[in-house]
């Protein structure tokens, strides 16, 4: 059962991921930089009651002990927060199918970064799904006619955040504290700039858009714990696998919730890589087992 915590806890996190431009479809009209901020600030105000409330401390002698790993923490905090800059400014802008390609994109480098950082050795079945997903990433690519930098650089940021937490050894809860502590003090100061500025919605706005700003901290906390959680505990190249609902979700919405136009080209690109995704769930090895089993019955 333990085996399955950490796939499950990782394909958790990409469902809620994936069913986000649900929650920001309520979004009032925001500059990405007050979301953002707000994030941060209630990320630390819930974070911090939750460590009061379950009598949980930061293990500040130990960090201090350990500048490697506080490092990496404090890396974490600005490396996802240029991913969420990205997928805010998708979301606030109403491109859900940009979110869905650039988070395609991000998988594959979650397996380059585990065979070549993490020395993790891809199984046969592992090579055929990600085959499938590259066959799907170059028809994008061939149709197309050029290279989605933006999709390329975002899924490249995430998947680096991804490789920095597989290297901390500290609890999630205590990490994502410290990453949103460090990016505080911006947070208040861009607050206060745009409060003193009047532009503010926070402070001008009513008591339901303020709630929606603030309920942008566990929105986003929670994925993002769960996928802490499952990275600790998981091959990295299976996670960059699972990680294919999320764009998939994303995708589907875009079309038959928001009513995006479909793109005969990606629906292609997504019939590969749910192939891929398949073949790397199915349980092979089990069959391969009993098929040696029986031979030698």
């Amino acid at each position: 059962m333990k085996n399955w915590m950490g796939p499950g806890s990782a394909a958790l996190s990409f469902v809620l991921w994936g069913m986000l431009p649900l929650y920001y479809q309520f979004m009032p009209e925001v500059s990405m930089w007050e979301l953002l901020s707000h994030r941060v600030l209630w990320s630390v105000v819930l974070l911090g009651g939750l460590f009061l409330l379950l009598g949980t401390s930061v293990p500040w002698a130990r960090l201090r002990s350990e500048p490697r790993q506080l490092g990496l923490i404090l890396l974490a905090g600005p490396v996802m927060s240029i991913s969420w800059c990205m997928f805010t400014w998708c979301l606030t802008t109403g491109q859900v199918l940009a979110t869905s390609l650039a988070f395609f994109m991000t998988p594959l480098f979650n397996i380059v970064f585990a065979v070549l950082f993490l020395k993790e050795r891809l199984t046969p079945q592992k090579h055929l799904a990600v085959a499938l997903a590259l066959a799907g990433l170059a028809y994008m690519l061939f149709s197309y006619g050029e290279l989605p930098w933006f999709s390329l650089i975002m899924g490249a940021n995430f998947a680096f955040y991804g490789l920095i937490k597989k290297k901390v050894r500290y609890d999630a809860g205590v990490s994502l504290y410290l990453e949103s502590l460090v990016q505080l003090p911006i947070a208040l100061l861009v607050i206060g700039y745009l409060t003193l500025q009047g532009t503010s919605l926070f402070a001008a706005g009513d008591w339901s858009e303020r709630l929606l700003l603030m309920g942008s901290a566990p929105a986003t906390l929670l994925p993002v714990g769960l996928f802490c959680y499952a990275v600790a505990r998981t091959r990295m190249s299976t996670v960059g696998l699972l990680q294919y609902i999320e764009p998939s979700l994303a995708f589907l919405l875009a079309i038959f919730w928001f009513g995006e136009t479909p793109d005969p080209v990606k629906s292609v690109g997504f019939a590969f890589v749910w192939a891929g995704l398949l073949v790397s769930l199915l349980p092979l090895h089990r069959l391969r087992r009993s098929q040696v089993q029986w031979k030698e019955s």
